[in-house]
């Protein structure tokens, strides 16, 4: 029996934002594409990439029409959306779990390899805070602040102490940040 890593991976803006207060996030990506290969790296590692539903929705339409290492990978690896009401799933290969905490626990006990790579929304990144279940906080901080929205750590019932692991700056002036949590 293995146990996989769960890796949460998100863009944040410097005042700690995932998204806008709409659910929007196109202010994050203006500063894609000078990383040198830091996101390819949590994508190659992927074992499975697992989503909340609105991810998926949103994610699924643009991948299934792109091309290049990120859509292959993207595309070709499986899939796994924790919703509690999607009918309906076909970006494939592709699981939908209802229980998050028995889902990541079904997941971390298969003998897959790869990570569990959570490409999160805030809701999702707060939830698997909340719960412990998140081994790798992958975080790239890009250099504008939006003021107000969502971001992974709302509603912590107490602190979240982390150890930062890895660091890396990039040109445009965003922050790649590794850290684990303090156990």
């Amino acid at each position: 029996m293995t146990n996989r890593t769960v890796v949460l991976k998100m863009v944040l803006s410097l005042d700690g934002f995932a998204t806008s207060l709409d659910g929007t996030h196109d202010w994050m990506f203006e500063f894609f594409g000078d990383d040198h290969g830091w996101g390819q790296r949590a994508l190659d590692a992927a074992g499975t990439h697992a989503m909340g539903r609105r991810s998926y929705e949103i994610m699924a339409p643009h991948w299934q029409a792109s091309e290049g290492p990120i859509a292959t990978s993207m595309n070709e690896k499986p899939k796994a959306v924790f919703s509690h009401g999607m009918e309906h799933a076909d970006w494939g290969p592709v699981e939908v779990f209802g229980d998050l905490g028995a889902a990541v626990a079904e997941l971390k006990a298969r003998d897959d390899e790869g990570t569990i790579l959570v490409h999160g929304g805030p809701t999702l990144a707060a939830a698997l805070t909340r719960l412990g279940l998140v081994d790798e906080y992958q975080f790239t901080t890009v250099p504008i602040v939006i003021g107000a929205g969502r971001g992974p750590f709302a509603d912590l019932e107490e602190h979240l102490k982390l150890e930062l692991v890895e660091e890396q700056r990039f040109p445009t002036g965003s922050h790649g940040q590794v850290f684990v949590p303090k156990r």
